[in-house]
Parts: C-alpha cells; structure tokens; sequence
C-alpha cells in the first residue's frame, strides 16, 4: 500500500503543475503582442530639432499586417513624417503601405504584405518611425486610439499597446536665432566686401 500511496502524492501536484501551465500559456496567447511606443530620450525644445518616436511589437507570431492609429497634442508636436519599420517584411514578403491618413493631432497608418508565402513575421521588431517637431511648451500624450495586428490571411492577432509621451521645453531665451540675425550679418558681410573691393579699386587707379 505504501508504494502506492507515495506514487499517488506525486500525480496531484504533477497535474497542478501541468494545469498552471496551461493556464499561463492560454493568457499569453489571449494577451498576444505587446506593442509600445517609445520617445526621445531627452525633452526637446520648442521650435528645436525634430525627434523620432517608434513603434516596435513584441512576441508576434506570423504577422502579415497592421494599422496603427495614434493621437497627440497638436499644440506641444507637429507630425511631419512617418515610414514602415523593417520588421513586417523580414520574413521577405513583399510589403505595400497606404498613404497616412492624417488630420490635426491624428494619424492612421497601414501596411500589409503581399503573396501566399513565405508565412508572416515572428519575433520582435521596429513597425513603424514618427518624426515630429516640437512647436509648443507642455506636455502630449502619444496614445494608440487603435491597433490592429493581422496574419496574411487576414485574421486578426490578440494584441496589447503601451502608450507614450513627450515633454517639450520653452525655448532658451536670449539665445542666437539664425532665422534673426542671418540677414543682419549676411548684410554686414556683403557691405564689408563691396567697401574692400572698391578701396582696391581706388589705389589701383592712376
């Protein structure tokens, strides 16, 4: 009886065990991709340089398509370009992407990939690169209004977003404005120049 009893101590917790799995595998599944977006890592400044913000996606399995929908705050950051990343095609399916449908602090962007093989992409990678100009002081969201993941065929993948932000500082004051001062100096310099060639001008005459 001994034998028996001990064997059957350990079949319970094995089972458990088994069924835990199971259920972790299942929510991981149901959760599907995680897909994040990811700012500048220092503040821009007001009317400074643009900067990048990216989409990457997480744990994809067979991806043959997206549309990312995101909205910000029009008066902190101006959209002024958005380009595919190099992840849907690197299964090596061709890819088509749609012109940006685009109005005041919104984008809707799409890419898909065309043909019946090879299957769709796997892994991690860069879906898509934003790059905005700052325009105002504050603070803008950079939300997901929608997402949506999609295996060639057309079925669409569970997924999860992260959403973003982005603080834009006041412009420095008192410091040097090209856009200001560039004509002032551009002016200077060509005064200077045509003051020099007419003093060589007047000791070369007899």
């Amino acid at each position: 009886m001994m034998p028996r009893l001990s064997r059957q101590r350990w079949i319970w917790p094995t089972v458990l065990l088994s069924l835990l799995a199971i259920v972790a595998t299942y929510t991981a599944q149901a959760q599907g991709a995680a897909v994040r977006m990811e700012g500048p890592s220092e503040s821009p400044e007001a009317g400074g340089e643009p900067f990048d913000v990216t989409v990457a996606v997480n744990d994809v399995t067979n991806l043959g398509a997206f549309e990312i929908v995101l909205t910000y705050d029009p008066d902190v950051v101006e959209l002024q370009d958005i380009k595919e990343g190099p992840f849907l095609g690197s299964s090596g399916r061709r890819v088509e992407c749609m012109p940006p449908r685009r109005a005041e602090g919104y984008v809707d962007f799409a890419c898909v990939t065309l043909g019946a093989t090879p299957d769709g992409s796997t892994g991690s990678g860069l879906l898509a690169t934003l790059t905005f100009q700052p325009v105002g002081a504050g603070t803008s969201p950079l939300h997901f209004e929608d997402l949506i993941l999609a295996d060639p065929p057309a079925n669409r993948l569970p997924s999860q977003t992260e959403d973003a932000s982005v603080t834009v500082g006041k412009a420095q004051e008192g410091g040097f404005s090209w856009v200001l001062w560039g004509p002032v100096i551009g002016g200077v310099a060509v005064a200077l120049a045509a003051a020099a060639a007419g003093a060589w001008w007047l000791r070369r005459r007899p």
